[in-house]
């Protein structure tokens, strides 16, 4: 499996698969990624892609899922100046979505952050979403609160790239969200 950035070129193919997958999260009853609200953002997933923030997973040299990468400080997060990087719009072809490439990919995303001296990978989902959130949590992310939004309530997560020892010893010590769990 490789994990590149996405071409500009490779917009449609990334457009389809977030697009196929808010279809489906739709047809589950899932308020995350609503159709009207993805067309919506088209140009900015365009300006993301080129700006080289999307990445794209092969596998078998075919075009299987897609992630946007973000190292900057979040509001979200009330701007905590961690190294974190961003997870967001991480997307599987359907047909793919049964072969455990969920994992495979937040593995290659944490070999990747580590390789960059990054201390944490950061995400978010609908707070509702209660199969995502047990999903994110069986992949050692944490829970560090809930975030109350106009749309929505966001489950902020947070898994640690190096301990506090490592950290330490490369002198880069973590510093806290202070963010608390709901």
């Amino acid at each position: 499996m490789n994990l590149r950035q996405a071409s500009i070129l490779e917009f449609d193919l990334v457009y389809n698969i977030l697009y196929e997958n808010a279809i489906w999260i739709q047809s589950k009853g899932v308020f995350q990624w609503p159709i009207d609200w993805l067309d919506s953002i088209r140009p900015e997933i365009k300006a993301s892609i080129d700006s080289g923030l999307f990445y794209v997973i092969e596998l078998d040299r075919k075009l299987v899922a897609t992630v946007e990468l973000r190292s900057n400080p979040e509001e979200i997060w009330k701007n905590d100046q961690a190294k974190a990087l961003y997870i967001h719009k991480l997307a599987i072809c359907r047909k793919y979505s049964d072969k455990g490439l969920g994992r495979e990919i937040l593995t290659l995303i944490k070999s990747k952050a580590k390789d960059n001296n990054i201390n944490y990978l950061r995400l978010d989902c609908v707070a509702h979403n209660h199969r995502l959130r047990e999903y994110y949590e069986s992949c050692e992310f944490e829970l560090k609160g809930i975030v109350e939004t106009t749309e929505v309530n966001l489950a902020l997560y947070e898994h640690q790239i190096q301990s506090q020892k490592d950290a330490v010893k490369d002198h880069n010590p973590p510093i806290k969200t202070g963010l608390k769990p709901s």
